[in-house]
């Protein structure tokens, strides 16, 4: 009919299956792949960002053809064969495959037994282990929030008190001024008594000699009537002898 090959899918050719059989018996596999994972219970795209993680991590560089692979596999049965998952991506991950493939599986069996069911409802499980980073993440960024705003808090009122300070100093050197300024008015008041006083004593020194020449003539003018008193006396006491002397010759 033609030269042509009528072409068969690699799940419907029994060589490959022959193949893969003969790989399993040679590979080992983690004892998790015992347990059977529903797909439909569980929530596959949380766990993208996990994926991209450990391909990056084994790759030294992020390859988003082997991450939608890995999402793939997944993605492709309802409770696909993890060890045909872990043959499909050795050729990429080589010895990393089983490690990896390990670590996937018992975050696909927490999942799946995180799934729960509300009134008929399936509500797609989440694996613990990202469900605990999620809440230690959302710690840390809790925390880094907290400590942010206790800086900003202390920032504040270090700067508070800085305009406090600065508050206080204006305050202060107010205060000093008006010191320096009631000084200077008591010193000009006290200057200017001062130089009254000068004066008062300068005006007293230059009527001294008067003075004293005044206190002179009343002194003179006291021992003049001292003297007229004592002459007056001295002649009373005269005539009182003459009259005695009289009355006796009578």
């Amino acid at each position: 009919m033609g030269d042509g090959f009528r072409g068969v899918s690699a799940d419907r050719d029994g060589r490959f299956k022959t193949a893969e059989r003969k790989l399993m018996a040679k590979m080992k596999f983690p004892p998790e792949f015992v347990t059977k994972v529903d797909m439909r219970r569980v929530h596959l795209d949380v766990l993208r960002p996990w994926v991209a993680k450990k391909v990056t991590q084994y790759l030294s560089f992020e390859d988003d053809i082997i991450i939608n692979m890995v999402m793939a596999e997944l993605e492709k049965e309802s409770e696909p064969d993890p060890r045909l998952i872990q043959i499909n991506l050795t050729g990429f991950l080589e010895r990393n495959t089983g490690a990896f493939m390990a670590e996937l599986w018992k975050l696909l069996i927490s999942a799946q037994e995180n799934c729960k069911e509300e009134k008929g409802k399936i509500i797609k499980g989440m694996p613990q282990q990202l469900l605990d980073e999620k809440q230690e993440e959302l710690k840390r960024i809790n925390s880094e929030l907290q400590d942010r705003a206790r800086k900003i808090q202390e920032d504040q009122d270090r700067m508070r008190s800085i305009q406090r300070d600065k508050e206080m100093e204006r305050e202060r050197a107010v205060e000093r001024e008006f010191e320096l300024q009631r000084e200077k008015e008591l010193r000009r008041r006290l200057e200017q008594e001062q130089e009254e006083l000068r004066k008062a004593d300068k005006e007293r020194g230059s009527d001294a000699p008067k003075e004293r020449e005044r206190e002179r003539d009343r002194d003179r003018g006291d021992r003049g009537e001292r003297d007229r008193d004592r002459d007056r006396d001295r002649g009373d006491r005269d005539r009182d002898r003459d009259r005695d002397r009289d009355r006796d010759r009578k």
